[in-house]
């Protein structure tokens, strides 16, 4: 059987890499006796059964596999959108309703300054 390199052995095997160095480090799996420092196939088989194919273990699966996902994932991302929408507007209106009210309360402040200054004050008219 054919010499293999780590990374293509653990593509072959199916295994996470760390999984896979620590089945090497506690010697579930044994490097090839020939020097190179790979693993023989024939090691990978007896280990882990059969191997993957290795075109399969180097393309990427798509996560999105049928139309009813792809649709509820595009709901979905309608629904965030929609709220993200929701949110600005949210800011919005609370940064203009905070406005306002500063405005009316230096409105009313400065109606409350222009009365104590024209007839002494509320105090003043209440003890006169």
């Amino acid at each position: 059987m054919p010499i293999v390199t780590v990374s293509e052995a653990i593509k072959l095997s199916g295994k996470a890499p760390a999984t896979f160095y620590r089945h090497l480090k506690i010697g579930k799996v044994s490097r090839a006796t020939d020097g190179s420092g790979g693993i023989d196939t024939a090691e990978l088989v007896r280990v882990y059964g059969e191997l993957s194919d290795t075109t399969q273990a180097t393309t990427k699966t798509p996560i999105i596999e049928n139309t009813e996902n792809s649709k509820e994932i595009e709901w979905l991302r309608n629904q965030v959108e929609a709220l993200q929408q929701d949110i600005k507007e949210i800011k919005s209106e609370s940064r203009a309703r905070e406005t306002e009210s500063l405005d009316r309360e230096k409105r009313l402040m400065a109606l409350l300054e222009h009365k104590k200054d024209s007839d002494g004050g509320i105090l003043g008219k209440l003890f006169k």
